[in-house]
């Protein structure tokens, strides 16, 4: 899978900005380019399968069922 194209979501930080995204398309490399090229400092990479979902104040989009484990942003 290493050189295998897909679409790339990544969470990530630089000082006190949190971003979310994807990358459409790429293998993990050209995605981890794209990261460093706008300049995030730091990142993880996240699955690209059916497991991907937004909950935001209620179910927004996913494959519409229960999942095993979520990251949250939450207000300080």
């Amino acid at each position: 899978k290493r050189g295998s194209k897909g679409n790339r979501s990544f969470v990530g930080s630089t000082g006190s900005t949190a971003y979310i995204g994807v990358v459409m398309n790429a293998t993990v490399a050209e995605a981890a380019y794209v990261i460093h090229t706008l300049g995030i400092q730091n990142a993880l990479n996240l699955d690209d399968g059916g497991s991907t979902a937004l909950w935001s104040g209620g179910y927004k989009v996913g494959p519409g069922r229960n999942l095993p484990n979520a990251l949250l942003f939450v207000n300080r």
